[in-house]
């Protein structure tokens, strides 16, 4: 597999997925970012909690009204197994409304697109983050799901890049920390954990989630500023792809020891 991702659609008449060879142009993915999209973690045998997945884009097609969502997506775990055994794979499953028009929707049917790459972990440590400059999040009812309206998300990475940092630490409107670049972020201070609620803009991400059950007793979710979070004696991010311990933020430096209970989470 090259680093060029294969794109396949699925075709609800068949009920599987083929290559896509070309997709309707324009559609309100392109058009209007009508849609939502879930960055998977293959390990060549199974989907790595495709459960939390599913949920997530569940509550997503519910909140934006995006229709077609069934047991049926389940049965992606079992045609990835089948296509590719033994591979792992970063796997980008986009769902958009169908259609295209103006604003108001024509159709709530969606469709369904794969993107499907080599797999990259997470490195283990990022030796230098610092808080964002230029952006900023905001929370909406639906800023916890994926949407395919990413333009935060995109300063951030373009700032992280042009700042030479491994790491952006993101806060809301009102200055309270919110979640790093492409992951969540936590923080510890002895055996006490705390992470943004959603309540602040965050993502509410399959590795947030993975963490927050294996510890739940260990982890105090709320809205926390920059000082909170820098006096603790251990920063780390995580996504669907695993966890980063940030070295320095600025010119603070932290414990970038792997921590005993968040091991095995991301195997």
């Amino acid at each position: 597999m090259s680093g060029t991702d294969t794109v396949y659609t699925f075709e609800s008449r068949t009920g599987i997925w083929v290559p896509a060879s070309e997709l309707p142009i324009p559609n309100r993915a392109m058009n209007f970012g009508d849609g939502l999209f879930e960055t998977m973690v293959f390990d060549g045998d199974r989907i790595r909690f495709f459960d939390f997945h599913l949920d997530r884009l569940q509550l997503g097609m519910d909140t934006l009204k995006i229709g077609g969502f069934s047991t049926d997506f389940a049965k992606l775990n079992h045609w990835l197994k089948d296509e590719f055994s033994g591979k792992p794979l970063r796997i980008r499953w986009n769902v958009f409304r169908s259609g295209s028009g103006t604003y108001t929707p024509q159709t709530n049917e969606s469709v369904q697109t794969l993107h499907i790459q080599d797999f990259v972990a997470s490195p283990l440590v990022k030796a230098q983050a610092a808080f964002a400059e230029g952006v900023q999040l905001y929370p909406t009812a639906w800023s916890a799901c994926k949407t395919l309206n990413a333009l935060p998300y995109i300063l951030a990475a373009q700032e992280r890049v042009e700042r030479n940092l491994d790491e952006l630490i993101l806060q809301n409107y009102l200055g309270k920390v919110a979640e790093a670049s492409s992951a969540n972020i936590f923080w510890r201070r002895g055996k006490k954990v705390f992470t943004p609620g959603l309540a602040c803009g965050c993502i509410g991400g399959v590795g947030r989630r993975a963490i927050l059950e294996k510890i739940p007793r260990l982890v105090t979710q709320g809205i926390f500023g920059t000082n909170e979070l820098l006096s603790a004696e251990q920063v780390w991010v995580s996504n669907a792809s695993g966890i980063s311990y940030l070295e320095k933020i600025d010119s603070l430096e932290f414990s970038t020891e792997p921590w005993e209970p968040l091991l095995e989470i991301f195997e």
